[in-house]
């Protein structure tokens, strides 16, 4: 094991695709940081009249560095299948078996070193981005090392695709198939984000809602404001909530990340939306899963009653909001189940693959 693991390591470092691959992993975010200073400018905000606080300079710090969870995966889904679908082409898996290795070592050795190339680029992505905002006004605060282990979830997850993606370059001899594959895969996950966020919500939190609104409802029905709609057409149908896109979306949500950059990546659009110190950028320990649809308010669009409805009551609602602390470990849980499920799978194929 340990000759494949340097001979693996060895290729990788001759490799002058990785090389280039590790110089844009500091360099895009390095550029990204240092352009937010003047997009933020050109969009009226004088950085210079705010009196940023922690909070927000750990806003800026993590919204640069947590975005190698949205660029690295194309790159992660191009290079596993073409470097080890090399393997096949030049007949490195049937030197492998003919030298006395044996197929799990041969399967370990891949995942492995994939999985460091991947933690790799994550770390040069980090630190790029953080010497790019040194120079900024905005600097860098880590909460004083919380945001790496924010960060290790993120790249859990990357890690339990990269196993996916090198399990298939090992079991499909053509390289363009995996690519086409493992690219088709990470788009998917755009459509299962957009279902599992938006059907997050369980029959306890709708429940809670519904109480929340029929208490609202019969303030408003003894206000003069209620003489100008009519409360019978504004009851509540929760039940359109359950319909098909719930029976799918929040099993997704449950049982998969596809929520995470949804929960723990900011937004730039929300960033660009604020234009004082008030509320700026802020980096908080709770997620509010409202983010997900805006509000509890759009899941029954057309009932305007909702807007009566004060925001803080609904992060009130059980299920609506969580510790970031809690996500983390139901995130970091199901990438390693979903790690061991790709790995103890891929393995039980290859052990059975006709390599010759």
């Amino acid at each position: 094991m340990r000759e494949l693991l340097k001979f693996e390591y060895y290729r990788i470092f001759k490799s002058k695709i990785i090389w280039v691959m590790v110089g844009l992993s500091f360099a895009l975010p390095m550029f990204a940081a240092i352009a937010l200073h003047f997009i933020i400018k050109k969009f009226g905000i004088d950085l210079d009249d705010m009196d940023l606080d922690k909070d927000n300079i750990r806003y800026v710090t993590w919204f640069i560095i947590s975005y190698f969870y949205e660029r690295l995966p194309v790159v992660i889904a191009l290079f596993a299948p073409l470097f080890i679908g090399r393997d096949y082409k030049d007949g490195f898996i049937r030197n492998k078996l003919t030298a006395g290795h044996t197929r799990l070592e041969i399967f370990v050795s891949a995942i492995v070193t994939q999985a460091t190339v991947t933690a790799v680029l994550s770390v040069c992505y980090m630190l790029g981005g953080m010497l790019g905002l040194l120079p900024t006004m905005f600097g860098v605060d880590l909460n004083h090392g919380e945001m790496f282990i924010r960060a290790g979830t993120l790249l859990l997850s990357l890690i339990a695709t990269t196993i996916l993606f090198s399990a298939l370059a090992l079991l499909i001899k053509s390289r363009a198939g995996v690519v086409v594959i493992a690219i088709a895969f990470i788009f998917s996950f755009g459509i299962f984000n957009t279902l599992a966020s938006s059907y997050s919500y369980s029959h306890k939190t709708i429940d809670a809602y519904e109480e929340l609104y029929n208490e609202t409802m019969e303030r408003f029905s003894q206000s003069e404001g209620a003489n100008y709609y009519s409360i019978d057409e504004m009851e509540l149908d929760k039940d359109s909530y359950f319909n098909v896109g719930w029976y799918i979306g929040h099993p997704i949500f449950l049982c998969t990340n596809a929520t995470l950059s949804s929960e723990m990546i900011p937004s730039f659009s929300t960033m660009m939306g604020v234009s004082s110190a008030d509320g700026f950028f802020e980096y908080g320990n709770k997620i509010h899963r409202t983010a997900f649809s805006n509000s509890l308010f759009t899941l029954f669009s057309g009932n305007y009653a909702s807007y009566l409805i004060d925001q803080n009551d609904i992060y009130d609602l059980p299920g609506v909001t969580v510790r970031v602390e809690e996500a983390e470990l139901a995130y970091n849980i199901k990438s390693v189940l979903w790690g061991v499920i790709y790995f103890a799978a891929g393995y039980a194929l290859f052990r059975k693959k006709n390599i010759f």
